[in-house]
């Protein structure tokens, strides 16, 4: 490994900046986990109040899914602790590492 490579910050998914991971209404992603491929995807309902729900699956199963999701909720994608930070109608959530 060389020293820029080293200093780089590593994430585990792609799709994570800074430590946050921006989850889009509706937008599948596709994150490798030991050798397996999950999708994930976000759901944002109106009704009674605003929150989320995060859908996880590998090879068409359904594997987990996180409810009522609202700010300072915590959840685990593929071993990982992350806090829900934002939710917002039809739009995204927004997710931060949690520090276990």
């Amino acid at each position: 490994m060389s020293p820029d490579e080293a200093a780089a910050p590593q994430v585990k998914y792609p799709f994570a900046y800074d430590g946050r991971w921006v989850l889009r209404y509706h937008v599948p992603y596709s994150v490798e986990h030991e050798g397996r491929t999950h999708r994930i995807v976000a759901t944002i309902f109106a009704q009674p109040s605003v929150h989320g729900r995060i859908q996880i699956s590998s090879a068409g199963r359904p594997l987990v899914e996180h409810d009522d999701l609202t700010p300072g909720d915590t959840v685990e994608i593929t071993g990982d602790p992350w806090r829900v930070t934002e939710v917002d109608y039809r739009t995204r959530i927004v997710l931060e590492r949690a520090h276990a």
